[in-house]
Parts: structure tokens; C-alpha cells; sequence
């Protein structure tokens, strides 16, 4: 399979250049519901006692989990949330990469990670550390979809709405319907209505057109509009940030994932990113390559607050 590529020159760490607050040494929980698409039973190697992780205040992240080394690359985006790419730079599985990772830190300290794109879920907590230890800035640890609330909450004054926008991959075609799976996510912003979103070839639009690319082939300028989708889903969320921000945010986060794959990263990875770093919480319903494997788990479709055109 060839080397793994290196997470050496990707951006990483904590908020605003800060160290990783995830620093220092973590081993799994929750064994039983660990989970992984790839060949092994992946609760079976969260019970084994050498899987384990340490991660340093620049971001990165060694260790063994199960028969494989694992390294992670990983960048905070919103208090207790981050994104992160991870490779086995050696041994067996040599050539292993996932970019489309999701860390969640919750309520009791536990750190809940998943790649869509293989299936994995994973529960850590600090080595020594009581599984109950509350953390401040994090997440509640039931994981609960947030209640949907439409009217305008003043404690996010002065703010802007975020919907999330959807539409079919193809237009008028019945792929849509087929479980609900097959949508292309965007993020609209403010009043305005600012759309920003990923499409192939890993390029980010935005209301001015092109935001970021990782190609330098990349000319088209053509802006993203509201018009361009089928419906928008409503939460109730605020933020503060600009669209200033959102786009020095898209330009960090193509360098981080600069190759688009249909099970992610993709526009829906790129979508839960933005929304968690503009609101600070992940999207409350699962993507398409989640639901694939758990027909169980829903979409933004049947959301109380969606809203078609």
C-alpha cells in the first residue's frame, strides 16, 4: 500500500494557536459499543491492554489501538469539539488514512470519537481518571439531540441564525428519496442567508464565490445562493462569527482535508465542521455514511425543523 502520508505540514492544536487541551494520556471506555466497519472486532481490541493514546499539546497523537500503530493529527474547532485525521504510519495495516475524524468531549470527561468514512466509533477517557469527571465546556454526556427551538434566543444577541441547506445530489431524480440518504448538505448563515458549501474536487463555495480549493485548477467564481436548494433545516442556533471567519475557517479546514471521498470527508463532513465551530455543537442527527450502517439513526429530512421550498 506505500507510506502513509505524513500529518506533518496539516494545521492542528488548540483554539487560536493554544495547545491541545486534550494533551497527556487516554484508554478506551464504553468498550462494548466501540465499532468499525474494517475487518477485527473493534470492541474486542478497546479491551486489549496496550490500546492506548497520548496526545501532546501540538496536536498530535500516538499510540496502539488493538494489532495497528495509530497516529492522529488533531485540531480543536469549539470548546470541547475537534476534527482529526488518522493514519498507521507502520506494522501491519501500513497505508491505513481516515480524515474525516470527529472527537466530542463529553459532560463526564469521556471523549467520543468517530470517522464516518469507516464506521468507527470509540469512547476514551484520561488514564486515572474517574469516568464520571465532569468537564465544564463540553457537551452533554447523554449526547441528546439539542430540543428544537425556532424563535430568537437573547442570550446569543447580537448573533446570526445557522440553518442547515439541503438538496438532492441529482436534481428531480428519485436518489433523494432512497432512505433519505442521498442529500449534498450546506450551511447558510444570518438573515442573508450566506451559503457555504463543499463540492467535489474538495472546494468550498461561498456567497462570493470560490473560498478555498485544494487545486489550483479551481477558476470558477460562481457564488452559492439560497435558490440552489430544495429546503433548509432550522435550529434555533446562533453565532457570532463573521463570514470573515467562515471563510479563514474553510481555508484551514481544505488544507486539513484535501482529498474529497464519497464516504468522507465530504460536503456533509464539511457541513457538521462548520455548523460545530460556528454553534459549538455537532449536528443533531447522523450523515449518510453513518446511517448506512444503522438504519436506525435519522437525517436532517425528517427534522421538526425542516423547511422545504
Amino acid at each position: 500500500m506505500g507510506a502513509a502520508p505524513s500529518f506533518k505540514d496539516k494545521p492542528k492544536g488548540g483554539l487560536h494557536g493554544a495547545p491541545l487541551d486534550l494533551a497527556g494520556a487516554w484508554v478506551p471506555t464504553r468498550h462494548s459499543e466501540w465499532y468499525n466497519n474494517n475487518p477485527g472486532r473493534h470492541s474486542d481490541r478497546a479491551r486489549q491492554h496496550h490500546t492506548r493514546m497520548t496526545y501532546s499539546g501540538d496536536g498530535m497523537g500516538r499510540g496502539q489501538v488493538g494489532e495497528f500503530a495509530i497516529e492522529v493529527a488533531v485540531t480543536q474547532i469549539a470548546p470541547g469539539q475537534y476534527t482529526a485525521q488518522s493514519r498507521v504510519p507502520h506494522g501491519w495495516g501500513l497505508g491505513w488514512i481516515a480524515t474525516d475524524g470527529n472527537f466530542t468531549l463529553l459532560g463526564d470527561g469521556t471523549m467520543h470519537v468517530k470517522f464516518p468514512s469507516n464506521g468507527i466509533v470509540e469512547y476514551w477517557m484520561r488514564e486515572g481518571a474517574s469516568p464520571l469527571m465532569p468537564v465544564a465546556y463540553a457537551v452533554p454526556a447523554s449526547e441528546s439531540a439539542p430540543s428544537y427551538n425556532p424563535s430568537y434566543n437573547p442570550s446569543y444577541s447580537p448573533s446570526r441564525p445557522v440553518k442547515l441547506a439541503i438538496r438532492r445530489f441529482a436534481k428531480n431524480s428519485d436518489l433523494g428519496s432512497l432512505n433519505d440518504l442521498c442529500y449534498h448538505w450546506g450551511v447558510c448563515i444570518g438573515d442573508e442567508n450566506s451559503c457555504y458549501e463543499v463540492q467535489g474536487s474538495m472546494v468550498v463555495f461561498g456567497p462570493n464565490g470560490l473560498v478555498a480549493a485544494s487545486s489550483p485548477l479551481m477558476i470558477r467564481l460562481s457564488p452559492t445562493n439560497i435558490s440552489q436548494y430544495q429546503g433548509v433545516c432550522e435550529f434555533g442556533k446562533y453565532t457570532n462569527k463573521s463570514n470573515a471567519d467562515v471563510e479563514a475557517f474553510s481555508k484551514q479546514w481544505v488544507k486539513n482535508h484535501p482529498m474529497y471521498h464519497i464516504p468522507g470527508p465530504n460536503c456533509q463532513t464539511y457541513a457538521e465542521d462548520l455548523f460545530t465551530f460556528l454553534t459549538g455543537e455537532n449536528l443533531p442527527f447522523a450523515m449518510s455514511t453513518e446511517r448506512l450502517r444503522d438504519r436506525s439513526l435519522s437525517g436532517p429530512e425528517k427534522h421538526p425543523g425542516m423547511r422545504w421550498f
